[in-house]
């Protein structure tokens, strides 16, 4: 619990990814655009990626979060994911007229910057 204490926002950002990507993998034809990689996006690789992040982040956390080396990875790769999937939901919105929660997305995304920001960096 004392980990869990001093790192709560990557604890939450843990879990936070886990849930999408059980989420991600639970819904098999949650992207529509573009047409010619539905499969690709679709595929619950995607989903594997973000829960193996977010399961990184909780390692990381419970492991007493002293290395600095792989805070930075795994948050570089958290905001890559969350990145990549808050545009795909913006430019499936803007091609269809279809919302997805990329707003919510771009927050989250934002979140993990000014987190990355604030973490930190003692040379190890």
């Amino acid at each position: 619990m004392q980990q869990i204490k001093e790192h709560p926002t990557h604890t939450v950002l843990g879990f936070g990814m886990i849930a999408i990507g059980l989420w991600l993998m639970a819904n098999d034809h949650f992207f529509m655009w573009p047409p010619e990689a539905v499969g690709v996006f679709n595929d619950d690789v995607w989903g594997a990626l973000f829960a193996l992040d977010g399961l990184g982040l909780i390692i990381w956390v419970v492991e007493s979060g002293k290395s600095v080396k792989w805070n930075r990875r795994l948050l570089t790769v958290t905001a890559g994911l969350l990145t990549f999937l808050t545009t795909l939901q913006f430019l499936t919105w803007v091609a269809t007229g279809r919302y997805m929660s990329w707003i919510s997305n771009a927050i989250i995304t934002a979140f993990v910057l000014i987190l990355s920001r604030g973490s930190d960096t003692r040379n190890e």
